[in-house]
């Protein structure tokens, strides 16, 4: 049994297309339930949800999308716990994805791709970038690079018994999680699933891309006094740059190269504003 666990806050906009995208898994039906935790909405979201008996929905009224993510682990029944967001549209093959690599491999926790709703050629390449890096941090048998994403990640519930429950955070406890498992095993027991694909709405724009970047970079500096981590180094992203750009023509590799330019400045205005916030 999967248990897929999607914390919910105002994306009424979203949520039909979320639950038939997770309805519409070539898997088992009988084989995988859905949890849906609502975390106080006020936009409809709650509504929609009663519409579909055929899923569980839960209810946590502790503000914040790890605390709901809790809450849906709690009521879990699968040996398997399988996240996503309800701004996020994994592909038919997601679950038959994860399932398949539990099985062939000794891994405690899966990342798996996110590419963007819009196939926008900029889109295209910052997310085959993106992809290409989380690839190369699973790779690198470096603990300190490592980090999570719970909009794709699953995680085997002996894994989460052990290293859970998330930390209450506004951002930044799916890593530290991760980080906890690498640390306590090895980094042979995170991996990345290329074929474990969801569609992510907050991908849809360049803007909405650097503006993720500038939160993540907010995020990063917050959570390292918890955990020790490191951004990956000028020639380690080159390197994924490359991996990304290969047998793209070469205007494309141009404009990639030029789009992560732009979001190392957007990295370091982000940077500079938590210090700037915490001075």
């Amino acid at each position: 049994m999967i248990s897929v666990i999607v914390p919910v806050y105002n994306t009424a906009v979203y949520l039909e297309r979320v639950i038939k995208a997770l309805q519409d898994q070539d898997f088992p039906r009988d084989e995988y339930e859905l949890i849906f935790v609502d975390n106080g909405s006020s936009d409809g979201s709650a509504a929609i949800l009663r519409c579909h008996p055929e899923i569980r929905v839960l209810q946590e009224p502790e503000r914040g999308s790890y605390a709901a993510r809790n809450r849906g682990v709690s009521q879990a029944s699968g040996e398997i716990l399988a996240f996503s967001d309800s701004d996020c549209f994994p592909k038919p093959h997601w679950l038959g994805a994860i399932d398949k690599a539990f099985r062939n491999s000794e891994a405690q926790v899966l990342l798996g791709a996110r590419v963007p709703p819009v196939a926008t050629k900029a889109m295209r390449l910052v997310s085959a970038y993106e992809n290409k890096k989380v690839e190369m941090v699973c790779a690198s048998n470096d603990p300190l690079v490592y980090f999570g994403h719970t909009n794709n990640m699953a995680v085997r519930r002996a894994a989460m018994e052990r290293f859970g429950p998330f930390m209450h955070r506004s951002r930044g406890s799916d890593t530290i999680f991760v980080r906890a498992v690498v640390d306590a095993l090895s980094c042979n027991a995170v991996a990345y699933c290329p074929d474990m694909v969801v569609q992510h709405a907050e991908m849809a724009s360049i803007a909405m891309y650097f503006s993720k970047i500038r939160t993540y970079a907010r995020s990063r500096l917050a959570y390292r006094a918890i955990t020790k981590v490191r951004p990956l180094s000028q020639q380690e992203r080159l390197r994924a740059f490359r991996e990304a750009a290969r047998h793209r023509p070469i205007v494309d590799s141009v404009l990639l190269f030029m789009l992560l330019v732009a979001g190392a400045v957007v990295w370091w205005y982000g940077s500079h504003d938590f210090f700037k916030g915490s001075s």
